[in-house]
């Protein structure tokens, strides 16, 4: 059902036997396009609609900068915002120490209902969440990774999504090039494309 394939380094054509070849082949002729980033010209590259050669093990800076691009080059509306908001954790509150704010009788994850304007338990039914945006939450425990408590009374909280879109803006096409040798241009235009 895609149309539209960023493969890094997935040797499929390979690795995936008879079955893969064949999907892939159909997929081609319903018009799905593959892009294949490896190091090296392999079979399932040759098989894809574009392979674009990259630095080996720098996958990661050439999909920093395909997560820049969307979230900061295209508008908010590009991105799909109910399944953020009411399938992922995206909404949740994040408190100072980096782990999420809970209620302090459930434990349970907060976000922020926009409807009551007030931190409410990730499934509470009819709640409205904020996907970005930093709030006052009036009381909350933060638990660390070892059970490590924090008590919180009125501190302001930034959502997990509001921390991603501001950890990924350091990481532009510009920046991925240096490491991945992949052109700026290049990626922006598959980040586009996606």
């Amino acid at each position: 059902y895609t149309d539209y394939i960023i493969s890094l380094g997935a040797n499929n054509e390979i690795t995936g036997g008879v079955s893969a070849v064949a999907r892939h082949a159909a997929a081609r002729l319903r018009g799905a396009r593959r892009v294949q980033i490896e190091p090296h010209l392999s079979i399932t590259a040759a098989a894809s609609a574009e392979w674009v050669p990259i630095k080996p093990k720098t996958d990661a800076a050439f999909m920093f900068a395909l997560i820049h691009v969307v979230l900061h080059e295209h508008p908010r509306s590009r991105l799909d915002l109910p399944f953020l908001t009411g399938m992922t954790s995206s909404p949740y509150l994040v408190g100072p120490h980096g782990y999420y704010l809970r209620d302090p009788e459930s434990q349970k994850p907060l976000m922020w209902d926009t409807r009551r304007q007030a931190a409410v338990v990730f499934d509470a039914g009819d709640a409205e969440p904020l996907l970005e945006g930093r709030v006052p939450v009036i009381d909350a425990v933060e638990v660390g990774a070892d059970d490590e408590r924090w008590v919180h009374h009125g501190v302001t909280a930034a959502t997990a999504f509001t921390h991603l879109v501001e950890h990924f803006a350091q990481y532009g096409p510009e920046w991925a090039t240096g490491i991945c040798e992949v052109p700026a241009a290049t990626i922006r235009r598959i980040a586009n494309e996606y």
